[in-house]
Order: C-alpha cells, then structure tokens, then sequence
C-alpha cells in the first residue's frame, strides 16, 4: 500500500508517511495508548524502517507518540494533564481574541461568523462538529489581528481535535453551541471586548467541563487523576 496523499505526492517518503500517521493519530483511528511496530507500519507502506522510523521522531516531537526500546513506538494516552493543559492555553487565548476582534472585526468578518453559527442548526457527527467549531474560533482568532494568536490556536485546535473525537456525542450540545456563539458575535459586532472575552471564558469553561465529564465516563480518565493533577499545580496557582 502507498501512502495516498496527492497535496504532498513530491515530499519525502518521511514526510508522507509522518503525515498519514499524524491523521490517523488525531482521528483517533489509531486510539491513545496503542503500541506500533516500525516493521508492520513498514510493511504498511512498502518501505524501509528509516523513513518510518524519522517519521515517528517527528510524531514523538509532536507529542503524539512515545519511543519505546527495539524499535516499538505507544501512541500517546490521554491524561489529565493533557486535557488541563491544551484547555488551560484555549482559557487564555480565547477570551483574549474575542475582546481584540471586538475591537477590529470588519462587517464582512462579523456576517462569516453568522454564516458558521448557522450551521450549528444542521445535524452533525462529532468530527463535521470539530471542524465547524475550529473554523468558527479560527475566525475570531483572524480578527484579532494577532498572527501568533492565530497560530497558538491552530496547534491547540489540532490537539483538541484528538480530545473531542473522544466525548463521542458533542451533537447533544449543538443547540447550546449555537446559542453561545450567536451571544459572542452579537458582543463582537457592537463592539463590546469585556462581554465577548466573558462569553468566551465561559464557553470554555463549560467544554471543559463536559470534555472531563465524557473522559472519566468512558474510562480515559479517573477521579484519582484528576484530584491528583489539581493537588500538584495548587502552589503554583
């Protein structure tokens, strides 16, 4: 089987077969916790064990794998720490972005946010759900003006993306999605930073919450974890 990737058809064998992993990974098709074999994934894909082998590094520096002796490799478990952290920089981000697009968003930019709330409405699996609402705080991010907030979003959205395909049924929240994001464009389009930054925090702290919720009910995540996580950063807090 070769890696079918026509966007990157001239990149390095690596870089293809970094790149099919990568998806997999964050689709979750390959779940946290799974162990691969550099032979098999070789064998996968009609190679050598060399380019598998630098596209794991470049998966193990993105966080997503670990290394393991004699070539073996673990796809990377789902912690708390994990969770806390990805949703800890979304909490200090977001709110930010929604009180700078308060103050630069152009009406074009307000009526494509109306546009992608909208399909909030529309029935969804969990992953069209994840692309809408990247999209969405993608958008706000764009408005801020501020390209390293754009980028810092980007990398948080991509790591979300593994997270949620977890919470298995985010479509029982599609209507109070819908009803927080037409609040937050509403706050964005007459201007108002503190009210959109607030809608924002808040948003986020309800994902949070039900993301955890979802993680400890399907097994990814115990109590112990958590009151564990929450005990070793209270100092620094």
């Amino acid at each position: 089987m070769i890696v079918d990737a026509d966007p990157t058809v001239n990149a390095p064998v690596s870089e293809r077969i970094y790149l099919a992993l990568r998806q997999e990974i964050m689709r979750c098709e390959i779940v946290p916790g799974t162990t691969l074999d550099a032979a098999s994934i070789a064998g996968k894909y009609e190679v050598s064990k060399t380019p598998v082998r630098d596209a794991m590094q470049k998966l193990a520096a993105d966080g997503l794998v670990t290394i393991l002796p004699r070539s073996g490799y673990r796809v990377a478990p789902i912690t708390f720490q994990a969770v806390h952290d990805i949703l800890d920089m979304r909490a200090a981000i977001g709110p930010h972005a929604a009180r700078q697009a308060a103050r630069y968003a152009t009406p074009a930019e307000i009526a494509l946010l109306r546009q992608i709330v909208r399909e909030y409405a529309e029935p969804m699996d969990i992953g069209t759900m994840q692309q809408v609402a990247r999209r969405f705080h993608l958008a706000i991010a764009r408005c801020s003006r501020n390209k390293r907030v754009v980028a810092l979003s980007e990398t948080l959205f991509d790591e979300l993306e593994r997270l949620l395909r977890f919470a298995i049924d985010f479509t029982v929240k599609a209507g109070e999605h819908s009803d927080e994001h037409t609040a937050l464009v509403d706050a964005i389009a007459a201007g108002d930073g503190e009210r959109a930054a607030a809608i924002e925090f808040a948003h986020i702290k309800h994902s949070r919450e039900f993301l955890i919720e979802r993680l400890m009910t399907l097994g990814y995540l115990s109590a112990s974890e958590i009151q564990l996580g929450g005990a070793a950063r209270s100092p620094a807090e």
